[in-house]
């Protein structure tokens, strides 16, 4: 943007940006129920690729959903066959997926996805067995792949995909017993993974492995209830692990949420979804909103077709939700021209990003202003009226 002044603020509580209550909102819901979906977000929309029918098939069927419409599209089939108990996620701007099973048989195959084409590209196989129900996590151009379990029984394994070589190279083995279906996710340049399920016991265990000296560290047990077969993301630099199974392998009374700080090896219990937990949910974040849906409702032994948003207060900042026809200016999401509602040229406007901090300001709001210059991302805009009171919205920025 150009002729920018940057001004770093303290966060905004003298402004009436105090933290509110984070709560979970219903969606218009999917089609039909699905466990064991793949899911990822890739820049403006969210994904739920493969997975198990609640007839129990597995699927090849790949949807996109669009968070300003609150609809799902479908897309081409994913051509590596249909299977379930896989397991993906997306990283620099490409969807990953690959391992699960079908009736015949355990894959051990890995997938890149493309967005400006919608097409997968086939990469390099596991040098590992095939299998199902395993760790995936991705960090420093590589992606990371483990655990899981074959026609044999659990595995303890652990492997490295290298992304320019297109190569696989075997680690040591995580630390703690063999096991499927466990929690897993990369932050601040670090994988962790643990609990899960192995034997006759749900652990709740938890590793870090050192991605610079190649080697595992045990963490602080996991503090509520062990678990498995829940579903897991990151987000501003915090791992989260959200519903599952719990220690007896059947529903909690509540589909709890936990927040991970990696620095201090520590948990922090966060709002549960709405129910019970479920067992083999999907979720996904776009921008700071976290989506949630499927799974098997084992209390009322039902695949729910509900789904569910929560919004992140991004380093404590309340705001309201991205609205696709905001009522401060138009179009929201942009990449790069807005123009003001007429009733607010004039006031004051301020643009923030969401650390709270002022990027630019104008004493008078312009008619329209060209953002093209902003890195892609959400910020604030806010205008203050003729009687002194603030209104804010989100602008995504493309």
């Amino acid at each position: 943007m150009k002729n920018t002044t940057t001004l770093f603020l303290a966060l905004l509580y003298s402004a009436g940006l105090l933290a509110q209550s984070q709560t979970w909102e219903t969606l218009s819901g999917i089609p039909d129920g699905i466990h064991h979906p793949v899911t990822f977000a890739i820049g403006d929309y969210g994904y739920s690729v493969t997975g198990v029918s609640s007839f129990g098939v597995e699927t090849d069927n790949a949807n996109r959903y669009n968070p300003l419409t609150d609809t799902w599209s479908t897309l081409p089939d994913f051509p590596g066959g249909a299977r379930g108990f896989a397991i993906g996620l997306s990283y620099k701007g490409y969807g990953y997926l690959g391992f699960g099973a079908s009736s015949s048989q355990y894959f051990k195959d890995l997938w890149r996805f493309d967005t400006s084409n919608n097409q997968w590209t086939q990469l390099a196989d596991c040098g590992c067995v095939g299998r199902r129900h395993p760790a995936l996590m991705a960090a420093n151009d590589k992606i990371y792949l483990g655990l899981g379990n074959d026609n044999t029984g659990d595995l303890k394994d652990f492997w490295v995909y290298d992304i320019p070589t297109d190569t696989w190279t075997q680690l040591p083995d995580i630390p703690g017993p063999a096991r499927h279906h466990p929690f897993m996710f990369a932050t601040n340049g670090e994988v962790y993974a643990g609990m899960g399920h192995g034997g006759n016991f749900i652990f709740g265990d938890w590793y870090r492995f050192d991605t610079v000296n190649m080697n595992w560290q045990s963490m602080s047990n996991f503090p509520g209830e062990a678990r498995v077969a829940g579903t897991q993301f990151d987000h501003a630099g915090y791992g989260y692990v959200l519903s599952g199974d719990g220690d007896n392998h059947s529903f909690m009374g509540t589909g709890e949420m936990w927040q991970y700080e990696s620095s201090t090896d520590t948990w922090t219990e966060l709002d549960p979804h709405p129910g019970f937990s479920r067992w083999a949910p999907g979720s996904f974040v776009i921008g700071d909103t976290l989506y949630f849906f499927g799974g098997f409702d084992r209390a009322n032994s039902t695949f729910p077709t509900d789904m569910y948003k929560y919004f992140f207060n991004t380093n404590g900042i309340g705001l309201t939700e991205l609205k696709q026809n905001a009522s401060l200016f138009y179009p929201n999401p942009s990449r790069g021209l807005i123009r003001i509602n007429p009733e607010w040229i004039e006031n004051e406007l301020k643009l923030y990003n969401l650390q709270g901090q002022l990027l630019q300001g104008w004493p008078q709001a312009p008619g329209e202003i060209d953002f093209s210059e902003l890195p892609p991302a959400i910020y604030i805009l806010e205008i203050r009226d003729d009687k002194g009171q603030i209104h804010r919205e989100k602008f995504w920025k493309k």
